[in-house]
């Protein structure tokens, strides 16, 4: 298998907590796939505890749980700048550099006194979708019910 063939899979969370997201390229069908694995723990939280409770699992999940952002950089500029001064466009540069993980920028920055750091998170249009596509799956479980 040549590198370029290998997938890429992005993971989010972990076997030992409330949920594990998997994400990845299917290039022979032209799509980004996300799994999102629920463990016990966040369903009984959330009072999901028969099939009949998986009606109210998409308002569980998102946005909560699984939501699409993108960084505002401006937004972080501004701050950045407003409340640190030099020290703040070294802080900006060293997050640019790690913003092709998004996880990696948020630890960053917290690691360095920025607080919050989801304020700086701007939500994606593509949320509707996922949204719509959740409540049609979680309808499926009402018409299997009655």
């Amino acid at each position: 298998m040549h590198n370029e063939d290998k997938k890429r899979v992005l993971y989010y969370g972990s076997r030992k907590t409330g949920k594990l997201v998997r994400c990845y390229e299917k290039k022979n069908l032209g799509v980004f796939r996300v799994e999102v694995e629920l463990h016990s723990g966040l369903l009984r939280d959330n009072e999901i505890l028969t099939l009949d409770n998986f009606i109210d699992l998409a308002d569980v999940i998102c946005p909560k749980h699984l939501q699409f952002v993108e960084f505002d950089w401006n937004r972080l500029e501004q701050y950045l700048s407003n409340t640190l001064g030099d020290k703040g466009r070294r802080l900006l540069a060293g997050a640019r550099h790690r913003s092709p993980s998004l996880q990696r920028v948020r630890r960053y920055l917290h690691r360095n006194g920025v607080t919050n750091v989801h304020r700086f998170l701007t939500p994606l249009a593509i949320n509707k979708k996922a949204q719509r596509a959740l409540d049609r799956w979680a309808s499926q479980f009402k018409k299997a019910s009655r």
